[in-house]
């Protein structure tokens, strides 16, 4: 289906026109009105004829371009990332880019739907997602942010709760649960890398499933090591400290 088009784009375009044949028509009729004093023979008298009548037609196409300019419609709609305001010709059918931050402004059924913030487990920069996103991916350093899936695979419309920022002051403890065969060694590279163990331990730490991995941890901090080690198929699941102690 067509994109709806901008209403400035088509205020521009008949601007452009409008201006376009209005300067050809009054080209033509100041020739006309030269060669008209000038005359001479009859073949100039024809050229003079055809460009006032050209003329004529140029200048009043352009009028009527510029009346078209005011029958534009328009239909605002504000950008659920930056809320500035974009105006189309009519209601969205389609998703399309804000004529201000140049995300893709989510559409459903000719209305824009909510959106919503996960932080990168990478480099922990706040992106923007909405129940269309199936692969999300930071926008600071391009990494993929896990999105779960049901039981058949397919990516749900949601992003885990898990992931979204809430400002949050409780501290929380994080524990690994499980995790796959296929990217084990990433996982132990990983964990090494967070906790700061040798490879023996961490693989100890495997063999012992499931574990609590670090504990007096921000929310932040949790969304974003959980958000890092499920990339290495790992099941990691965090809670209050209170609650976990319970």
């Amino acid at each position: 289906m067509p994109r709806v088009p901008r209403a400035s784009d088509i205020i521009e375009m008949f601007s452009e026109r409008s201006i376009s044949y209005g300067f050809c028509g009054i080209v033509s009729l100041a020739f006309a009105g030269l060669f008209y004093r000038y005359r001479g023979t009859g073949m100039l008298s024809g050229l003079t004829t055809c460009l006032f009548i050209a003329g004529i037609g140029c200048v009043a196409f352009a009028i009527y371009l510029a009346f078209q300019v005011r029958k534009v419609t328009t239909h605002d709609v504000k950008c659920p990332f930056c809320e500035a305001l974009n105006t189309l010709v009519a209601a969205p059918t389609d998703d399309f880019p804000c004529v201000s931050c140049n995300r893709m402004i989510p559409v459903i059924d000719g209305k824009t739907i909510p959106v919503s913030q996960v932080r990168c487990g990478f480099c922990n920069e706040l992106n923007f997602y909405s129940e269309k996103t199936e692969v999300l991916l930071c926008e600071n350093c391009n990494h993929e942010i896990p999105i779960a899936h049901d039981e058949t695979g397919a990516p749900r419309k949601t992003i885990p709760a898990a992931f979204v920022v809430v400002d949050d002051e409780a501290l929380y403890e994080l524990s690994l649960i499980g995790h796959g065969k296929h990217k084990e060694e990433e996982l132990i590279s990983g964990l090494q890398h967070i906790l700061a163990l040798n490879r023996n331990q961490v693989k100890q730490m495997l063999t012992e499933l499931p574990i609590t991995v670090l504990t007096g941890i921000t929310r932040k901090k949790a969304e974003m090591l959980k958000a890092q080690l499920s990339l290495y198929e790992a099941e990691v699941e965090f809670s209050p400290m209170e609650e976990a102690r319970r």
